[in-house]
Formats: C-alpha cells, structure tokens, sequence
C-alpha cells in the first residue's frame, strides 16, 4: 500500500490530472500531466503542460492504519479522548439519553473558552448514544451561528438536515413549496409540535449561541426554545458558547423558556494535565492486538518523545499562551503525515521543523526572495523609524540609503556594492508597493510618486529577522541592518 497524493496546479489551483506511475533506477515516481486552454478571464488557466514527478512514500497497512486513525483524531473528524472533562459528560449524557429514550424535552447551553472541548464532548456524547442501538433512534440538527447568520438561513438548514435525515430513514420525502418565509416557518414548526412523547426525538446543536442571540428579535431561538417548553414532541437543544454573558443577551420571553442549565468547561489547570491530554491523543487503540504489536511500540515510542525536552518545552509555550490543545494538533498534522515503512515512529525532529514553519511570519517569509537593493531600501525605512520618523517619502529613504553608500565607500568597506541611480532605487520602491510592505498614509493625486508620504509595514524586529536570514548578505549591509555597526 502507497501514499497517493493529489497535487494543484500552482497556476490555476485546479488539480491534475494523473497520477501515473513511473520507475527511475529502482525509485518509483507519481506523474501529474494536465494540459488547458488558456481564457480570456482573469481567473486563466494552463496554457502550457505541467508536469510534477514527486515519489511515493512506501506505507503498509499498519502504518496507513495508525496515521489514519491520528489524523481523524487530529483533524476532529472523529472526537478525542476527554480528559478533566467525565463530570460535564456525565450531566450531557444524562440530559440527552432522557431525551432520547423517555422523551423528555430539555435545554442546555455549554460555556467554555475555545479549545477547551465543547465540540468534541457533544460529539462523544452523541457517538455513544448512537451505539446503543444498532440504528440511532434520534435525529441530529447541527446549526453554527457564523453560517446562518439571519433566520431564513438558519431555516433553509434545517429544512435541508431533517429531509436528508428523513430521505436516508424512508427512502424519500415528500416534496412542498412555500411562497414566503413566515409559511415555510410555520410548517417547520407544525411538525416539531405535531409529535408525541414516541416521535423520532430531534436534537439540535447551536455552535456559536451567542450570534444566534445577535437576530432581530430572535424568533428561531424563541420557536425552538417554546417548543422545548411546550414538551408535545422529544426536542433537545444544545447551545454552544464560548461567552460567559451569552444568556444575559437574551429576551426576557426567550430567557423564560430556556432551562437555565448552564455546564462550564475549562482548560487544563496545571501543566501536567495538558501534556496528559496530548500525549493521549497520540496514542492509538491497541485492543485486539498483541503486546509487542506496531501499535503496542508506538505507543511506548510516544512516551519516549515525551520525554524530551523539544517537546516539553514546545507544550510549555502553548501551554502558557492559550491552553488550546489544536495548537499543538497543527504541529502534529505535519509529523504524522510523514510516517511511512521507514519512518514508523514519530520524531523529534519532524516536531521540531513542524513547529518552526507553524511559528514563521508571513511577511518575513516573503521578504527572503527580495532584492539586495530592495533590502537596503527597508533598512533605510527602519533607520527613519528609529529617529521617530513614521512617515516619509522616497527622496528621504534614498537620501539615507545614499548617505549609508558614502559612508560605506569612504571607509573603503563597500566592495562588491554601487550606488543605484534615483530610477532604478524608484523601481525597487514600487515593487514594495505593490507587496504593499510599503504603503501610502494619504492620497494626493498631483503629488509626484517619490514625494508621497508612506509608512512601512514591518516591525523592526522582522526588518532585524529578514536581515538576518537573508542569503549571501554583505557584511556592512548585514551590521547596518542588525545595529553592529
């Protein structure tokens, strides 16, 4: 078994067509080839053959297995393992399996900073459930507040989930139109309403509850919560929130029908906690397999990394930073996509590399493929910062630069290094421009282009930084951009 992967055209960022398997001296290789038409739009594509041969990383299937399983857990598509977190599962699952079995209505918000798990415990909640029958006996609606930002959106989703769900349970669904929004509405509830104690039960999950409070005059969380009240059919809603005032934003005819059930999640308290909680999630399931097993050795090679203090010390500034446990699931993606037959096991390494490039700045990043003569220019723009000057023009960044190269000629320092003329300096200025590094404070039409006021849009510390990475840099452009001279 092989990793495949897909690759995107750098030019359209369409995918390509392939891939096709070639062999070079005993290594094999993946070949993409796709050829397009070139159109007259600005959104072009291919006008020529790219081609990418990139080579196979050998995987069998215990590693595929493991990695697989990881980058689910990762990546939240199957929930983690809860840690400090049984006693607000214990009061979710019991609030839920009421609901689900008795047909008792209920409410519920869930309030936590990010990260520290609300998703991922309804998820579980919901996970196990659903296994205690072989076919799920209740009927999940899942709303995020950042997506239906009005009423009618909100109502178009769950028109769409409950016919999807109601298609996959009968076969079909009856098809209906609605001439206005109050109608399709009315019909939504007509049917939440119209049930009894032994109605399939519907449970909806509010992400983001607080927008949901942020609608003119917040008519979906008033139906639903009434319906809730009302306890004709099983309705169970579940509102996630990451703001400790979320019900104060609330009506008072709509905090009348809310159960005022609040459950409180919080981060990890102590650090020994929060390296438990992800070296758990490293971990993979080993039931079923034997003690010395791949599985069984990975588990214990994750002990070991653990112990290192690359790692230790990568948690500890998470840790202090934020608490927020896909920080370091970010670093992780990286890692695990890399094990393969000859690299089972995680390393430090590949953590250590995976940090720095989560760690990197963009604008920094972006500066190591400018110009000699464009790097100068930055310096001259941070030397007029440090005399407290935030806005200046390009005749004044050429005077500095050009008072730096005669200073530089004088001591006889500045070999390998000339003085560009004001247009080809004024190019270089512009180029800046347009990564918009650089950028103008006002808009005077009539003004010429070396004498309107910019400012620029680095940090002296990333100036110091690119200056620093920057390849093959002079030495008196490297201590006049570092201070050392």
């Amino acid at each position: 078994m092989t990793f495949v992967p897909r690759l995107l055209c750098p030019v359209c960022h369409c995918f390509l067509w392939g891939p096709r398997r070639r062999q070079v001296k005993g290594t094999a290789f993946l070949v993409y080839t796709m050829t397009t038409k070139r159109s007259s739009d600005n959104n072009a594509s291919c006008s020529k053959k790219v081609r990418f041969d990139i080579p196979l990383i050998p995987i069998d299937a215990e590693t595929a297995s493991v990695r697989h399983e990881l980058l689910s857990r990762l990546s939240e598509i199957t929930p983690g393992r809860l840690h400090g977190l049984q006693q607000q599962y214990d009061q979710l699952y019991q609030l839920l399996h009421q609901t689900t079995t008795t047909g008792e209505s209920n409410s519920c918000l869930l309030i936590g900073n990010r990260g520290t798990g609300k998703s991922m415990l309804v998820r579980s909640v919901l996970d196990d459930l659903a296994k205690l029958q072989d076919d799920p006996n209740f009927c999940v609606v899942r709303l995020n507040g950042m997506t239906a930002t009005t009423d009618r959106l909100a109502l178009n989703e769950i028109a769409r989930q409950l016919a999807t769900q109601q298609r996959n349970q009968e076969g079909s669904a009856p098809d209906r139109s609605f001439s206005s929004f109050s109608e399709s509405f009315e019909y939504i509830l007509s049917l939440l309403k119209a049930g009894n104690k032994k109605t399939l039960p519907v449970i909806f999950i509010l992400d983001e509850f607080d927008l949901f409070a942020l609608h003119p005059k917040q008519t979906l969380l008033y139906n639903l919560l009434d319906t809730v009240q009302s306890a004709q059919s099983p309705l169970a809603v579940i509102g996630l929130s990451c703001r400790l005032d979320a019900l104060e934003l609330l009506e008072k005819r709509v905090k009348s029908r809310f159960s005022h059930r609040q459950i409180y999640l919080f981060p990890p308290a102590t650090f020994g906690q929060f390296v438990d909680a992800a070296k758990d999630n490293l971990r993979v399931f080993t039931e079923g397999h034997a003690e010395n097993s791949y599985r069984a050795r990975f588990n214990k090679s994750v002990e070991t990394l653990f112990e290192e203090s690359t790692i230790t010390s990568l948690l500890r500034r998470i840790f202090d930073l934020s608490k927020d446990l896909r920080m370091f699931y970010k670093i992780c993606f990286e890692p695990v996509s890399l094990l393969s037959r000859d690299q089972p096991f995680l390393t430090t390494i590949s953590f250590h590399q995976a940090n720095l490039a989560q760690r990197a700045d963009s604008k920094s990043e972006m500066l190591k493929g400018v110009s000699l003569l464009e790097l100068v220019l930055i310096i001259s723009m941070k030397k007029l910062m440090e005399k407290d000057i935030d806005a200046f023009n390009f005749q004044m960044v050429y005077d500095e630069y050009k008072e730096f190269m005669s200073r530089t000629q004088v001591r006889g320092l500045g070999f390998g290094m000339k003085l560009y003329k004001k247009p080809v300096a004024l190019k270089a200025f512009e180029n800046l421009q347009s990564f918009e590094l650089v950028c103008p404070t006002d808009i005077v039409a009539k003004c010429p282009k070396e004498y309107r006021m910019t400012k620029l849009m680095l940090e002296e510390s990333q100036v110091v930084e690119t200056v620093l990475k920057y390849k093959d840099c002079p030495s008196i452009v490297y201590k006049w951009g570092t201070g050392a001279a």
